[in-house]
C-alpha cells in the first residue's frame, strides 16, 4: 500500500522540480511595413492614404542585390552580386500592410506599386534593414503624389 502512495508523490516531485529548468520564451522578432502614397487635394493640401503594393523581402546576409540586373524582381527573384546568382524572396505580400514574424538579421526590401491607370503605376522603392532578436521594427514607405510611372523613389523620400 505504501508503494502505491509513494509513486504518485514521486511523480509530482519530478514534475514540479523541472519547472525551474525550463527556458523563458523569447519575444518574437516582428517586421511591420505600411505602404502609403501622398495625395494632393484641390486645395493644395497633401495628405497620405494607404496604397496597395507588391512587397518582397530577401535575406541579405552577405548579399548585395542589383535591381538593374534583376528582370524578374516582380516575381520574387533578385540578382545577388556577391554570389553571382539569383535569390528567391524569403517573405512577400500584396497589400498596404505587411506584418511578418521574421528571423533576426539583415534584409533587403522591395516595394512596387502595381500596374494601373494611375500615374504612379509600377513606381518602386527598395532599402536594406537590420532587425535584432525580439525587436519589432516599423517600416514605412510613402510614395510622392507626383511620382511618375515606372520610376524609382528613394526609400527615405517623404519619411
Amino acid at each position: 500500500m505504501k508503494k502505491f502512495i509513494l509513486l504518485p508523490i514521486l511523480a509530482l516531485f519530478f514534475l514540479f522540480s523541472c519547472e525551474k529548468d525550463s527556458p523563458k520564451p523569447e519575444l518574437p522578432t516582428l517586421m511591420n511595413l505600411k505602404v502609403m502614397k501622398e495625395k494632393k487635394l484641390s486645395s493644395g493640401t497633401i495628405t497620405t492614404e494607404p496604397k496597395t503594393a507588391i512587397i518582397h523581402v530577401w535575406n541579405a546576409e552577405n548579399s548585395e542585390f542589383d535591381i538593374d540586373a534583376s528582370p524578374d524582381i516582380i516575381f520574387g527573384y533578385a540578382y545577388d552580386k556577391s554570389s553571382a546568382s539569383f535569390k528567391t524572396m524569403k517573405y512577400g505580400a500584396i497589400g498596404s500592410v505587411m506584418k511578418e514574424k521574421i528571423e533576426p538579421g539583415r534584409y533587403f526590401i522591395y516595394v512596387l506599386l502595381p500596374k494601373s491607370s494611375d500615374r504612379s503605376s509600377l513606381a518602386y522603392s527598395y532599402s536594406y534593414f537590420e532587425i535584432k532578436a525580439g525587436q519589432t521594427l516599423d517600416l514605412f514607405k510613402v510614395f510622392s503624389y507626383d511620382i511618375s510611372s515606372g520610376t524609382f523613389e528613394q526609400w527615405s523620400e517623404n519619411q
